[in-house]
């Protein structure tokens, strides 16, 4: 049985997408034969646990941005410990802390390493400061580079993204720290196609994977007392975190706009995170305050509910690398409201209305979606697309995925031009032909 520790920075059963994407690997990859081992902060309640389906750390909040998960450990301890129990594969779903352990570990060992890029680090750096967010990590960095030849290297040569001359110093050092994390993967995963651009570069010689995380329908939950909408009004609904790269204040002006336009509409924003008072103090502000309820969190067993109970998914980011909740709204039929077609169940006009950032547009969007035919046919199409984008068929993906890497040593032995799909090589269909490289996954469009 092929073993694989996985490493996530976020509690499992946290209310975030990577802890529900590592859930649900450590579910599906169990039963596909392989023997998955998680390794994650505790959240600040369970504390340090070692089981053999999985580790928690001690971890601490808020050390190097809102939401952080400072897991404590001691990398020494930890390596030596991977002595005695080595994976046959090690995954890393996040570049916190724990990420980093589990990409330190790999270069010790040469463990093959599988890195999925489930954070858009670049676009976070506009609402974060690269600093803490690196600084979050700790000497860990360093460590890696103390012992991967490779990762040295990557940082020290001209940072692959430094074309463009507007990130400065903190975003041309997460540029270089992202080269050298990344320099001893044996395979890229990316969850949407916005990264290729991205990850062609930072990873030349590594097949890229477009693999979308699959999301399985929310099993049916009442709707929570503290959510009642208005009798007729437009029901708007958020999930997810209260947080500035979620641009959550956007929808708050565009209700406004909608309202003095005549359009009768309620806003839900639904789970918890930094700005939950400032959001409130805005929408006073502005006079919809009874137009908003802000509610949350909730378990993700609760969520369906809520989101059976909606008439619209709005969800305005445009930094997320898949946005698991747009899958989980999908799966309920709901018409979605989006400015990033990241996610593989947005279609622009068959799935969802895709408009720019802008609360006009947004304003707008609200008045044609109080057509309920427009509403149907979106959300019919959404659930569809939803449906084949299943957890059972994506792990499955991934598992092919952690086995070609476990297998990379007899790649080693080939000449390099033959690594990775070179020259000849016809690609299967479904893929993505990145450079001369190969990177299979699930379709794209």
């Amino acid at each position: 049985m092929l073993s694989v520790w996985i490493f996530v920075d976020l509690p499992l059963g946290h209310a975030a997408g990577p802890s529900y994407m590592v859930e649900s690997w450590q579910r599906e990859l169990e039963l596909l034969g392989l023997d998955p081992r998680t390794f994650a902060p505790d959240g600040g309640e369970a504390g340090r646990r070692r089981e053999p389906a999985g580790v928690t750390f001690r971890s601490i909040r808020d050390v190097g941005y809102p939401g952080d998960h400072h897991a404590r450990y001691s990398v020494l301890a930890e390596v030596l410990r991977a002595r005695r129990e080595r994976p046959d594969a090690i995954v890393v779903s996040t570049l916190g802390r724990v990420g980093m352990l589990g990409i330190i570990l790999s270069a010790v060992y040469s463990i093959p390493l599988v890195m999925v890029v489930s954070t858009d680090t670049t676009g976070a750096t506009a609402y974060y400061s690269a600093f803490r967010a690196v600084g979050s990590s700790g000497v860990k960095p360093l460590l890696l580079m103390a012992t991967s030849r490779r990762a040295r290297a990557a940082f020290l040569r001209r940072p692959p993204l430094g074309r463009r001359e507007d990130v400065g110093l903190p975003g041309r050092l997460v540029e270089r720290t992202t080269a050298a994390v990344y320099a001893s993967a044996r395979e890229v995963v990316l969850l949407s196609s916005k990264g290729l651009p991205t990850y062609g570069i930072v990873c030349p010689d590594v097949p890229v994977t477009v693999l979308p995380t699959g999301i399985d329908r929310l099993p049916p939950a009442p709707v929570p007392a503290e959510l009642v909408w208005r009798e007729g009004a437009l029901r708007v609904l958020y999930v997810g975190r209260f947080a500035p790269e979620k641009n959550l204040r956007l929808l708050l002006h565009a209700l406004r706009m909608a309202v003095d336009a005549g359009v009768d509409a309620q806003l839900a924003l639904v789970g918890e995170g930094p700005l939950r008072e400032r959001l409130v103090t805005e929408a006073t502000r502005l006079g919809v305050a009874d137009r908003l309820t802000v509610i949350g969190p909730y378990p993700r067993r609760q969520l369906g509910g809520i989101y059976a109970s909606a008439d619209v998914f709005a969800f305005p980011s445009v930094v997320d690398t898949q946005a698991y909740v747009l899958n989980e709204a999908a799966h309920e039929r709901l018409a979605l409201l989006v400015s990033d077609t990241v996610n593989g169940v947005v279609e622009d006009g068959v799935s969802a209305i895709v408009v720019p950032p802008d609360p006009a547009r947004y304003a707008k969007a609200l008045a044609d979606l109080r057509d309920p035919a427009l509403r149907e046919r979106l959300g019919t199409a959404a659930r569809h697309r939803a449906e084949q984008l299943g957890e059972g068929v994506q792990s499955a993906r991934l598992a092919t995925v952690i086995r070609r890497a476990a297998s990379a040593a007899s790649d080693d032995r080939r000449p390099s031009s033959t690594r990775g799909g070179g020259a000849g090589h016809v690609p299967d269909p479904g893929t993505v032909v990145l450079g001369d490289r190969i990177s299979r996954g699930a379709p794209t469009r």
